[in-house]
């Protein structure tokens, strides 16, 4: 008897510690990501957790969650405690129970940073596109989480002395560009960077495509 009261109590005490280390949130997070520096240089999605005003830098994965830039989701997100982990790795895993919802918008009241290297696009060149490829991206914990189009083109014209007439260049596009573009036709490429050292060349970063006005 006495036995089983004792694995009954030890059942209710490890039902407890279950329930205090796993929780649901409500998450919102941002048509934007942000650079941010975790172990390394990486991505961080914006979020804003329950019934917060303010956004935060989240340098987590969530698991089962695909981010795209130019949407703002609304998430329910389950946070369940770890032990014994790593110094440099997250004392709580993220999963995904459910997408409430997802609109495509931009985002208000962002950090500053964030806001002014939106609104800045020092590289702007015109080329014809040469081909169009999908490929995943991020850095740190989102390695692998962010799907992209990469467009391969043949520069006509530039603005900027680092891009060469005749060039060829690829371009990381933004999620919802002014313009589909196709591959054989030109257009004009503004782009917000210029990745320092990418394996393919010169790469440019969030790139915005608008058709060529003659």
């Amino acid at each position: 008897m006495k036995k089983n009261i004792y694995l009954l109590l030890s059942f209710v005490m490890l039902l407890a510690t279950s329930c205090s280390t796993t929780s649901s949130v409500r998450y919102t997070v941002a048509s934007q990501n942000a650079d941010c520096v975790g172990v390394g240089p990486q991505k961080c999605l914006l979020v804003k957790k329950g019934n917060a005003t303010e956004w935060e830098y989240f340098y987590s994965n969530i698991e089962g969650f695909q981010y795209e830039p130019g949407y703002e989701f609304v998430l329910k997100v389950k946070e369940e405690k770890l032990e014994n982990v790593p110094a440099d790795a997250s004392s709580i895993k993220y999963v995904l129970v459910k997408q409430i919802s997802k609109e495509q918008k931009e985002s208000d009241n962002l950090p500053p940073a964030v806001q002014q290297k939106a609104q800045a696009t020092p590289y702007q060149c015109t080329g014809k596109v040469l081909s169009i490829e999908s490929e995943n991206i991020g850095r740190g914990a989102a390695a692998g989480k962010f799907e992209v189009k990469v467009v391969q083109l043949q520069v006509t014209s530039s603005t900027n002395s680092d891009i060469k007439e005749g060039e060829t260049i690829y371009c990381e596009l933004i999620a919802t560009p002014k313009v589909d573009p196709k591959v054989g036709r030109e257009y004009v490429f503004k782009a917000r960077n210029l990745h320092p050292a990418h394996a393919k060349g010169k790469y440019l970063l969030e790139t915005d495509v608008m058709d060529l006005v003659r």
